[in-house]
């Protein structure tokens, strides 16, 4: 289904949710088209404007109206016009530094909203090295880049930057937006009463009315600390009344949030259909805005609801949507690199066009003196000889560099060849002990039972229709129970006994249980049909066991991950068991040639039993491991 599709389908279902809504006092508004924020009149100021001073006032206008309303699109568009008139200024430097920094700014902000956290990171990083006088926008700068580092689970990064920034209360606005990014951060690291004093005492200034936005953007963290702390009617209300409060401001971007806010509480507190109602009006927003880091936070809001409504097929289909708009957003950050990348490369051109010209005009007043004076002729063509000989050894100079590459390239391709070649091998050991390992333990299992087991219990059946009254016949029959119980014993420990009391679901259902009491992570599994699974073969239910305690442990002691999904699904159709597995930890380079014991492990027992392994993983976006075994 299109982009265009989906929009159309979710926005009609939303009226018909608005209309049931209306009689129980719900409200949620999906918005068919971008509202307008910009007047014509400042557009045509700006199209007419003759001086780069003039265009870049408005330019800066016309941005800071963009970041206000949360239109990161718009936002990112103006501020890359705003660096470009910046760039190209040579007679008029008067706040120039400014203009690039703002535009910087707005770039960086903008990529922020869109999920794309390492262009952000970019342009606030290329924001900072402008060397200027203007302290306040370099302390903004700092502040947004250790929000995406936040973001980005990358806490050791934000927080030294966070640390240097000051927390006086002048400039108003500097301190309202360093206390809701410090607040955040506090939430983030589990500093609840902190973090609650910290955002009680900002919205307590008697400035803070002059704030419209800073003021609900401060509320909004005060829902994510409900929402940790499990305060889901505060939640409800809070959002609320911010919904309302960002409407009348033209707020959209604080809008699209505190709806998704609400909406993951009314799930929580097990209002289903309200809460699609609200999660799916914040999907419309999210995709007629192109927040794709806000469409993950939704879809994945959905999942947990349909997975509570045990509608699992619907919970599927939105994981691999899930991974679609991850896709989306590494998609865009590359072609943004490559849009910058071409950027800067006509930048250059139009330089050397300059340049260029600066070098014909002096050729041309050489030419002229060179005519006056045989002294200048003499200079020009030495000159002439000159070059040739430079550009030559230019020209070779550049052949030894590139030979070099070629070997340190060739180099490397043989070195990994190589490791591909000991993991590869590795591996096959690995599965062959494995597979040896099982059927062994098999064999003797169903020997020491059926042969070893049955020859003692036939022999004491034939010991208790013999004569009983010899002295030593009751010794005998007892040291047969014995070995016979032993034998027993042998035979199951070979299986573990866990799986010969308790069902499979039962076993991993107290498992993560045990750990969401210690973990600061939070857990979630769950299994359709339970009583299917539950019936598959104790081989592959001890293979599927030992899969998620490696996943978890993987996620636990290398993703930081707060958030942790398994789901294991029976399909009859192909008879086949699925396991679909997601964090939101710090993510991989699936590009990698390096693969862990943890996987290593875990691809073994999937190869084991013939089955179909697919890692979707990036650095700062998480993991999605999906794993299809048949049914043995």
């Amino acid at each position: 289904m299109s982009q265009f599709s989906k929009f159309c389908f979710l926005f009609f279902g939303l009226c018909m949710y608005m209309c049931i809504a209306q009689d129980k006092r719900y409200d949620f508004t999906a918005f068919g088209k971008m509202p307008k924020v910009v007047d014509n009149e400042l557009y045509a100021k700006f199209d007419k404007a003759k001086t780069l001073s003039e265009r870049s006032a408005y330019l800066d206008t016309i941005s800071r109206i963009f970041l206000v309303t949360g239109n990161a699109d718009s936002l990112m568009h103006y501020g890359k016009l705003l660096k470009n008139e910046a760039l190209m200024a040579t007679s008029e430097p008067q706040n120039i530094e400014d203009y690039q920094k703002s535009a910087m700014y707005y770039q960086g902000v903008a990529a922020q909203k869109m999920g794309l956290m390492d262009e952000a990171i970019s342009a606030f990083i290329q924001g900072l090295e402008i060397e200027n006088s203007n302290a306040l926008l370099q302390n903004h700068l700092k502040l947004q880049l250790a929000q995406t580092y936040i973001f980005k689970n990358q806490l050791d990064k934000a927080e030294p930057i966070l640390k240097e920034l000051p927390q006086t209360k002048m400039p108003e606005d500097f301190y309202l937006s360093n206390t809701i990014v410090k607040s955040h951060f506090l939430i983030v690291v589990g500093n609840y009463d902190q973090a609650k004093k910290m955002i009680d005492s900002a919205l307590l200034e008697d400035f803070i009315d002059d704030y419209d936005k800073a003021k609900l953007e401060l509320q909004l963290n005060l829902i994510q600390l409900n929402i940790r702390q499990g305060n889901y009617d505060n939640v409800i209300t809070i959002s609320e009344r911010i919904k309302y409060d960002a409407l009348d401001n033209d707020f959209y971007d604080i809008y699209i949030e505190s709806t998704l806010n609400e909406g993951f509480a009314y799930a929580r507190t097990k209002n289903y259909d309200v809460a699609e109602m609200a999660l799916s009006s914040a999907y419309v927003n999210t995709l007629q805005w192109n927040r794709l880091e806000l469409q993950k936070k939704v879809i994945n809001a959905l999942v947990k609801l349909y997975s509570a409504k045990k509608d699992y097929e619907n919970a599927y289909a939105l994981i691999t949507q899930y991974q679609g708009v991850s896709r989306t957003i590494r998609e865009n950050q590359n072609q943004r690199v490559i849009k910058d990348l071409e950027l800067k490369y006509e930048t250059l051109q139009k330089e050397k066009a300059i340049s260029q010209l600066q070098e014909d005009q002096i050729l041309k007043q050489a030419e002229i003196e060179r005519q006056k004076t045989i002294k200048y002729a003499f200079l020009i063509g030495f000159l002439v000889i000159l070059i040739p000989v430079i550009l030559l050894l230019v020209l070779y100079y550049q052949k030894l560099q590139t030979q070099s590459l070629l070997n340190e390239q060739q180099e490397a391709i043989k070195e990994q060849e190589m490791k591909s070649l000991l993991q590869s091998q590795e591996l096959e050991l690995a599965k062959n002990a494995m597979s040896v390992q099982l059927k062994e333990r098999d064999r003797i299992a169903r020997e020491l039972h059926d042969s070893i087991g049955g020859n003692l219990a036939g022999i004491k059946l034939k010991m208790n229709s013999t004569n009983k009254d010899d002295s030593g016949f009751e010794q005998i029959l007892r040291e047969l129970d014995t070995t016979y119980d032993q034998v027993r014993e042998i035979s199951h420990s070979l299986i573990p006994k866990s799986f010969d009391v308790s069902a499979f679901t039962d076993l991993v259902k107290r498992y993560i249980d045990d750990l969401n009491k210690d973990a600061i992570s939070n857990l979630e599994f769950n299994a359709y049909p339970e009583q299917s699974i539950n019936s598959i073969d104790i081989a592959l239910q001890v293979a599927l066991f030992n899969i998620i305690k490696e996943l978890i442990t993987n996620a636990l002691k290398h993703a930081n991950a707060n958030d942790i999904s398994i789901q294991v699904t029976e399909y009859a159709e192909d008879d086949s068991i699925s396991l679909i597995y997601e964090d939101d930890g710090l993510g991989f380079d699936t590009n990698s040639d390096f693969k862990g014991i943890g996987l290593s492990n875990i691809e073994s027992r999937v190869n084991q039993f013939d089955g179909n392994l697919s890692i979707n993983s990036a650095k700062g976006n998480g993991t999605v491991i999906s794993i299809n075994i048949p049914k043995v």
